[in-house]
């Protein structure tokens, strides 16, 4: 990501590295990757729970249920606030989230590209958990996991984390036989 001026005295920026600015006045600025976390809900049968986002960026391209990390939030704690805004559903009703991988990924915002480091999460539904589309979602479809079409992900850390988790289901399936 670019910066022109100073957010601290307005001055010019002169790009000093990758990502590293110092302005007119010696103030040093970095445009860091904004964290933002995302989860696959995987059904004992093969099938991942995905969101069809009912928003820009992507909109109406599939999704992870998650979004940005808010100040001093944990990535668990950005993870569960998600789901409960997203999906309507409480910590108690899906198995505690597992880190599956993480990835930088632009992201389109109001005219400019930023820059997202997306932490990637797996669980499971427990029974009698009913997933609802709110907030950012406009529809929740389940697909099985090895025939995702990749090409209908908007984000690519989304991407990579379900090629990540596509990875580990085939795993599985070899240790199994």
């Amino acid at each position: 990501m670019e910066m022109n001026f100073c957010r601290r005295c307005g001055s010019k920026l002169t790009k000093t590295g990758e990502g590293a600015f110092i302005c007119d006045n010696s103030h040093r600025l970095y445009s860091n990757a904004a964290p933002a976390t995302g989860i696959f809900f995987v059904t004992d049968d093969g099938q991942v729970l995905l969101a069809v986002r009912g928003i820009e960026p992507y909109k109406g391209m599939l999704d992870a249920i998650g979004g940005f990390v808010d100040i001093n939030e944990s990535l668990e704690e950005a993870i569960a606030r998600e789901v409960q805004e997203e999906i309507g559903l409480g910590p108690d009703q899906y198995e505690t989230p597992q880190f599956l991988c993480s990835s930088p990924s632009p992201y389109p915002y109001d005219g400019e590209e930023r820059t997202i480091l997306g932490s990637l999460f797996w669980s499971q539904l427990k029974p009698g958990a009913r997933p609802v589309p709110a907030d950012d979602v406009a529809e929740i479809k389940y697909f099985p996991l090895k025939d995702v079409d990749l090409s209908l992900i908007g984000n690519t850390d989304i991407r990579i984390g379900l090629e990540k988790i596509q990875m580990l289901q085939k795993l599985k399936k070899i240790l199994a036989e």
